[in-house]
This record gives structure tokens, C-alpha cells and sequence, in this order.
């Protein structure tokens, strides 16, 4: 296969030559009809072409050996970027490297998306609610009001309750010289303190709105207008976010004949098996099913995790 195609890809560069049987049961991860088409993979409309081995300049060096295979659209995408998730995807699950339009990515290393729930419907506030705050050996989850009544809603760009919890608070006096205890001045610390207080508060929640929009940019359907204070809920340091689904999955095709509009609950969180586990569980009590950033089913905490 001629270089320029697999740089301009989108390209999953391997350590190693996979069989057959391992990429068709990896991309039955995003697509359970995928099938073998000679030596190659057919997921929907997508060819994952059979692996050819390729000069390590493909990926500036990063591996010694790369096998290459490259992913090709050849009809409409279920979804939006389906090809390049498929690659990415496939890297990911083999230790190996996504390269697309010349630039090289480790999925490993990237912090963008998380995993999610899908369900066929959405579940309303007080529902979700119940759930989160339900979970056993859960910390009660501060919900926003999705109805964005002035009761749990601020004017700010996050929801009351959600950064609070997440926001460390500033020392009084940060920033002010103080020689002796007798010449501090109680209102002057006071207001240090506040005013502190409120510069930590507004970065933390303009972080955690960038974070919201971002999601929603990603996976709500055009024309949806995007409300960061609609969805944004938290269990312990684990951020929740409701949104909908854009496109259909084919790893979730099971739950389309019962769905008008999939429903799509992302979960953030540094630790991603603690995520993962999140989200087994609230798959089991919401009857959903969990897909990773790439829309890959995912079965254990642990596929979240790259390989060893």
C-alpha cells in the first residue's frame, strides 16, 4: 500500500502483526456484524484493510516495527469520524499508534472523552438522581437542576452544588505581606479570603464548562442548543454529563429498534477504572450499555485500561 495512504490514513500502526481473528474480534467491539472480506474487515461501510508492514518513519520512529492497517470509508458513516474512531480504537487495544492526515497520535495518552452509557431514552432529573445518589458505596451525587429552575441553577456558567464540591479553597491572605499577628486586620482577611475564594471558584468552573461544552459540541445532534447547567452532575470526583447521542453506534444497535433518540451518559474522572466501574453500575441499573470514547463495547473496568 502506497505511504501517502497510510499517512493520510486514518491508520492503525501496530507493534506487532495481528491475526485475522484478533482485529475481526476487536472491531466487533464497534461493530457485532463486522465480518471478513478476504484478508480483509468490513464494519458497516468501513474497510479495515489487512496489515502491511511499513517503515517506522510512517510514525517518526516511535516503534521499531510497525504493521499498518489502514481504515477506509466506502458509504455513509454511522456516526461522524467512525473511520478515524475505528483506527484509534484498534491502536489503543494493540499498544499501537493512530496516524491520520500526517499526524501521529497515542491514544493511550489521550485525556479527551471517557467512556459512556447509552440508553434508548433519557432519563429524567429526579431519575438520574435517584440513581446516582442510590449507588451503593457511592458518594451522594450533587445534581444540577435540568429543568434550570432558579433553585439549584446560578448565573454562572456551572451548576451550584457541582463546583463547590470540587473547589479548594484559597487562604486567607494569599498574596498580602503580614508581619505580626497583631497587625492582621480582620476585615482585610476577610475580604482577601472572599476574594480568593472567588478567583478559585470562577477558574474551576469555567474549566469544568469547557469541559461540558466540549462533550456537547461533540455528541449532541445539530440544531441542539447546548446548556452546560442542563446536565452536569457529580459522584465523588467523578463528572457526569447527560447529553444526547449523535448518531447510531453500531456497537449499541441492539437498543435501536426501542430508541427515538439515543441518550449518551459521559462520565469523566482521572482514575479510569473508577470510571469504568461508574459505569457498569449504572449501566446495570439503567439497562444501558457502555461504549468507550471510540464506541467500542466495554465489558470490565478494565478495558478502559491500555494493554500492559
Amino acid at each position: 500500500m502506497a505511504k501517502r495512504r497510510l499517512r493520510t490514513g486514518p491508520t492503525a500502526a501496530l507493534p506487532a502483526k495481528p491475526s485475522q481473528a484478533d482485529l475481526l474480534r476487536l472491531v466487533r467491539l464497534a461493530d457485532p456484524e463486522a465480518r471478513e472480506d478476504g484478508a480483509d474487515i468490513v464494519a458497516v461501510d468501513v474497510r479495515v484493510h489487512a496489515p502491511v508492514e511499513a517503515e517506522p518513519e510512517l510514525v517518526g520512529g516511535e516503534l521499531e516495527q510497525v504493521w499498518a492497517c489502514r481504515v477506509v470509508a466506502e458509504g455513509p458513516l454511522p456516526f461522524d469520524y467512525f473511520d478515524r474512531y475505528l483506527a484509534e480504537g484498534i491502536a489503543f487495544r494493540l499498544g499501537g499508534l493512530a496516524v491520520c492526515r500526517g499526524e501521529v497520535t497515542d491514544p493511550a495518552d489521550s485525556d479527551r472523552g471517557g467512556p459512556a452509557v447509552i440508553l434508548p431514552e433519557r432519563p429524567t432529573p429526579d431519575e438520574l438522581r435517584a440513581v446516582l445518589s442510590g449507588l451503593d458505596d457511592s458518594p451522594k451525587a450533587d445534581v444540577g437542576d435540568e429543568t434550570g429552575s432558579d433553585d439549584s441553577a446560578t448565573d454562572d456558567t456551572a451548576p451550584e452544588g457541582t463546583t463547590t464540591a470540587d473547589a479548594t479553597p484559597t487562604e486567607a491572605g494569599t498574596g498580602a505581606t503580614v508581619d505580626t499577628e497583631a497587625e492582621k486586620d480582620p476585615e482585610t482577611d476577610a475580604e482577601a479570603e472572599t476574594s480568593a475564594d472567588a478567583e478559585t471558584e470562577a477558574a474551576t468552573e469555567a474549566a469544568e464548562a469547557a469541559e461540558v461544552a466540549e462533550v456537547a459540541e461533540a455528541t449532541a445532534a445539530p440544531g441542539d442548543d447546548i446548556n452546560p447547567d442542563d446536565f452536569l452532575y457529580t459522584v465523588g470526583d467523578i463528572r457526569v454529563l447527560v447529553v444526547p447521542e449523535k448518531g447510531r453506534p453500531p456497537a449499541v444497535q441492539e437498543l435501536l429498534p426501542f430508541a427515538t433518540e439515543l441518550t449518551a451518559i459521559e462520565l469523566r474522572g482521572d482514575d479510569p477504572e473508577k470510571v469504568g466501574a461508574l459505569a457498569l453500575r449504572l449501566a446495570d441499573a439503567l439497562n444501558g450499555l457502555i461504549v468507550d470514547r471510540w464506541r467500542f463495547r466495554i465489558d470490565a473496568a478494565e478495558d478502559l485500561l491500555p494493554p500492559g
